[in-house]
């Protein structure tokens, strides 16, 4: 069954979403947090970084209070941030208590980090991810991961495919969640897929029908959505919106993918784009993330 995840860095709207969701029956599992809803809250206030760092902390232990489930909290990356870097941020991150998530950027530094914090037990949301070869290689990942040192988390690691910036530039970002699903049951993975950058009821009506393990959405989505009856919900045209998306085909990785056996291959398979992660828009989404921290960062 799907859990609904809220994307906001401000406790008193997960208060009022949680009341607004078991009103309707409903259950707010958990949280997504990032940069960029934290600089809201400062309200164009500038910190120091220790500062900047310690206001993430306590509005995420906020939010753990508030949740039941899992509540990720974002390092602070940018295109010169090294591996070891985002793993020493990642590792202070994770001490907080044990329902939270750290979000790597899905990257090379990324993955080296990931392989760090995953031998170290720590669980992972890859973020800004808009490609089915980055889910893949999360998947592979993983699957080495718990081949070297199998590990018993609460949850599978996360995977977020953010939607709404594919179909901000003409693309049916949905149909990179179905397809990562398809994948994930054809091949027996075991990340958690969480929909993200969720804009519109259609996004969480197509979520809900492929059956995707989480998503997260901003309080105004579920403030549409919660609210509605079954009849009203089965009454959403799901394709109208999309017909004026570009489709998004499936792909199916080689078996010479599927086949990689260590670590070290497969970060091999990384730097030869044999798995290519790169994507224009992670590339942006890193940059974004990194001037919400700056916005609030002092010099």
């Amino acid at each position: 069954m799907t859990q609904y995840l809220l994307d906001s860095g401000d406790p008193e709207e997960f208060k009022a979403i949680s009341t607004l969701a078991k009103e309707h029956n409903e259950v707010l599992f958990g949280a997504t947090t990032n940069p960029t809803l934290i600089a809201k809250k400062l309200a164009g206030r500038k910190v120091s970084q220790d500062e900047a760092f310690e206001l993430q902390k306590q509005i995420v232990m906020e939010i753990v209070n508030i949740v039941p489930g899992p509540v990720s909290a974002e390092v602070y990356a940018d295109e010169t941030t090294t591996a070891e870097q985002m793993v020493e941020q990642g590792r202070e991150i994770a001490k907080g208590h044990d329902r939270i998530v750290v979000k790597l950027p899905t990257t090379m530094e990324g993955f080296k980090a990931r392989t760090a914090l995953r031998r170290n037990k720590v669980l992972i949301n890859n973020t800004i991810i808009f490609s089915q070869q980055q889910v893949v290689a999360v998947y592979l990942h993983e699957k080495l991961i718990q081949k070297e040192s199998p590990t018993q988390d609460q949850w599978a690691p996360f995977i977020s495919p953010f939607v709404g910036r594919l179909d901000d530039r003409g693309e049916d970002g949905m149909a990179v969640i179905e397809h990562a699903m398809r994948l994930k049951r054809a091949h027996n993975f075991t990340p958690l897929i969480l929909l993200s950058s969720v804009r519109r009821t259609e996004h969480v009506k197509r979520g809900l029908e492929c059956e995707v393990d989480l998503m997260t959405s901003p309080g105004k989505v579920y403030q549409e959505w919660f609210p509605l009856t079954a009849d009203q919900k089965t009454a959403i045209d799901t394709k109208a919106y999309a017909s004026n998306l570009k489709p998004i085909d499936y792909w199916e990785p080689d078996p010479e993918l599927l086949a990689i056996d260590s670590l070290d291959s497969f970060m091999e398979a990384l730097t030869v784009g044999a798995l290519d992660i790169r994507h224009e828009l992670t590339d942006i989404g890193l940059t974004r993330f990194a001037a919400d921290w700056q916005a609030i960062i002092a010099s």
